[in-house]
Formats: structure tokens, sequence, C-alpha cells
């Protein structure tokens, strides 16, 4: 962090002191020492308030300042029994939708525009699902049979 910076964040006194929107912009730069305390704060804060957006947030900027620590040892640092952060979850999402699409081109070529477009609009569930089926198809009929029902 430049010298610049530093001052100007210690001009901005503690996170404690400013609204919530400005103490998620400061977490983002304190160190991880302080950033605990600093999240607790903030959390409470936001539940007080009932700002769901705000808890997410926090979360997601604890998980990527302690990425050596699991979901469930950051809920026990907080204190709090923490659901994926949605930015980790959607990630996560994303990347198993990639997974299938990779594994269907892999063993089929290329798969129409039509039937690329019907895996994106997938839930998760049926994402899944495909995903186990996809092992049994044989040809990209059965991945557009499979796909109709």
């Amino acid at each position: 962090m430049s010298k610049y910076t530093q001052n100007l964040l210690d001009e901005l006194g503690k996170l404690q002191q400013h609204p919530l929107g400005l103490g998620l912009m400061l977490l983002t730069t304190i160190p991880k020492a302080e950033a605990v305390e600093a999240a607790r704060f903030l959390l409470e804060e936001a539940q007080q308030q009932s700002e769901q957006a705000i808890i997410d947030l926090v979360t997601t900027i604890i998980f990527y300042k302690f990425t050596n620590l699991s979901r469930e040892e950051i809920s026990a640092m907080l204190g709090l029994n923490l659901e994926e952060p949605r930015a980790i979850r959607e990630a996560r999402q994303e990347g198993e939708k990639n997974i299938v699409l990779r594994l269907l081109k892999r063993r089929f070529g290329n798969i129409p525009d039509a039937l690329l477009s019907q895996i994106q609009g997938l839930s998760m569930e049926q994402l899944e699902a495909l995903a186990d089926a996809l092992l049994d198809f044989s040809s990209v009929d059965d991945l557009s049979g499979w796909l109709e029902r």
C-alpha cells in the first residue's frame, strides 16, 4: 500500500465511526489482525439494520482475506452461522456449469447453440442431474432428449 493511501486511510479514522458502506470499503484495506474485530462490528450493525447484502459482502471480504481458512473456521471466528457468500456460491455454480459444458464438448464436439442455451438456463439441481446423466449419453441426440424431458 502506498504511503499516500495509508495516510488517507489514517485520516478516515476508525471503521466504527463510519456508515456501513464506507466501513465495507475500509474492511478491504485493514490488516488481517484488525479485520476480524472490524468484521464482527459490521456484521452486528448490518444485522440490526436487517441488511443481508451487507452481511454477504462482509463475509465475502473475510473469505478473501483469509483464503487459508474453511467456511466453518470463518463462521466460528465471526461467531455466525454463515451460509456460503452469494459471490462465492455464484462463482462455484458458474464453474460447475463450465465443467459440464467442457465435458459435453469433449464428448460430442460442437454442441448446437440451441442446446447450449437450454443448458445455460438450467438450475443447479438440473445441472447436477445432467452431469450424472451425461455419462450415459452416446450422442448429442441423447443430450437433446434429456433436455426435452
